[in-house]
């Protein structure tokens, strides 16, 4: 009757000697594609005003035009080129969102303009962009499809209190062009059976 357990003893033995011996295997890829984002990208409109005379500046395309005339508005210059904006959801990404750095009009200082996306969610994404004055306060919240050739522009506008409610101004305020383009060429990780 000893036999049978020692054989089994033995086998076990061996067993678990072998599996010693085995190296640890590095955990499988998440995937072999690291997953990518549409890209975001910003352009600051500016109307043409006493504080703001017109510049030369970078080209305002003839659909961001277009979309400024059914806001009403008229007289205005690009303040900026097409300035990408990240959402750091990758945590390998570098983020830096400085749309503007500011700057002085007509003897008036310009605090800088930061972009976010604070939310993808259901095929739609939130662009934010905000800044212009000292504590914030004055922000563009444009939501559109997050789709590569989904285009909108939207006004700033002035938030206030707890509730962040828009306040009403007679003074022009910014506008902010938005355009969704396909994602970065993909990032492909390849792993050789002789790695």
């Amino acid at each position: 009757m000893r036999r049978p357990s020692f054989v089994g003893l033995l086998v076990f033995s061996m067993f678990a000697a072998n599996a010693a011996e085995v190296p640890a295997q590095d955990p499988p890829p998440e995937s072999t594609t690291r997953r990518q984002f549409n890209q975001v990208f910003v352009k600051v409109i500016v109307p043409v005003t006493s504080r703001t005379p017109r510049q030369n500046g970078p080209v305002v395309e003839s659909w961001v035009a277009e979309e400024l005339k059914k806001l009403g508005k008229t007289g205005y210059f690009a303040l900026t080129d097409w300035v990408p904006v990240c959402d750091g959801l990758l945590t390998d990404d570098v983020v830096d969102n400085r749309v503007w750095d500011g700057g002085r009009f007509n003897k008036i200082l310009y605090c800088p303009v930061g972009g976010d996306i604070p939310q993808r969610k259901d095929g739609r994404l939130l662009v934010n962009v905000g800044g212009w004055f000292p504590g914030g306060g004055c922000e563009a919240n444009i939501a559109l499809p997050d789709e590569p050739g989904s285009l909108a522009v939207g006004p700033v506008q002035i938030l206030v209190g707890k509730e962040r409610k828009p306040m009403k101004t007679e003074d022009p305020l910014p506008c902010v062009a938005v355009i969704i383009t396909p994602p970065p060429l993909a990032v492909v990780t390849s792993h050789s059976d002789d790695e």
